[in-house]
């Protein structure tokens, strides 16, 4: 059985080359969203009746502080929720790889523990 360190090197490897994977392709954070709108023209049933309102899919990205959408064509869609996809995937990745610098940390803490319980006792 591997011992917490091998284990931790041994995920803390795979997950970098998940990463390098994902640097490869497209990344983007963002949300792709839905919205009804009015045409605006005044004899076009959208301006009399909500129900049928112009549908559209948008891109929505927070950039500096301000949110910014795109519309996007249906032909761009797949693409687009590939890389917020790979993001969210990259994301995850972080979290596991603090995930395993924590589990570094804490069994450093006990092995310096026990080194000083030892020096301590001689």
């Amino acid at each position: 059985m591997d011992s917490d360190r091998q284990q931790t090197l041994r995920r803390r490897r795979v997950l970098h080359e998940q990463l390098r994977e994902l640097s490869r392709g497209p990344l983007m954070r963002g949300s792709v969203v839905e919205r009804a709108r009015q045409c605006g023209r005044p004899n076009c049933v959208c301006a009399r009746d909500a129900a049928f309102r112009h549908k559209g899919k948008y891109l929505s990205v927070q950039l500096n502080g301000r949110t910014q959408g795109l519309h996007v064509r249906p032909e761009d869609e797949d693409r687009i929720r590939a890389a917020i996809a790979a993001y969210e995937r990259l994301w995850k990745i972080v979290n596991l790889l603090t995930e395993c610098e924590l589990s570094d940390l804490r069994r450093q803490a006990r092995e310096r523990r026990r080194s000083r319980k030892r020096r301590a006792a001689t």
